[in-house]
């Protein structure tokens, strides 16, 4: 049986800028670890309608928030990790600053794969 995957990427770390991955390439890498059963992009307020559609025509959720990106990752995270159906849960983030989530969800049991530039990625991750 395949692994349950709970997908939670910050949108302006990952899929913007010079250092970005494509989403066709974060779901080819997934779909050998498991199925994606939730997935979430998290935007700001100022993310693009074309960029909202891209997220919506790949299958996954588009949260836009109106303040801080990385808080509302955590959020979701957070659900993610208590949600008793999510084997894995994968993250396309980038600082140190998500290292305590990883720990909690090692502490539940949740298998933890990280999506992120290899020359933009903090070490502690």
């Amino acid at each position: 049986m395949k692994r349950k995957i709970g997908l939670v990427i910050n949108g302006p770390n990952i899929l913007l800028g010079k250092h970005s991955i494509d989403l066709v390439d974060i779901l080819g890498v997934l779909n050998e670890f498991g199925r994606i059963v939730v997935g979430k992009v998290v935007l700001n307020q100022g993310a693009s309608p074309k960029l909202v559609e891209i997220v919506v025509e790949y299958g996954l959720e588009p949260v836009v928030v109106l303040g801080r990106v990385d808080v509302a990752v955590t959020i979701e995270s957070m659900k993610l990790i208590h949600n008793p159906t999510i084997d894995v849960l994968a993250l396309g983030v980038r600082d140190a600053q998500f290292v305590p989530l990883l720990f909690e969800a090692k502490k539940l049991g949740k298998e933890i794969v990280i999506i992120a530039p290899s020359k933009k990625v903090s070490d502690a991750l």
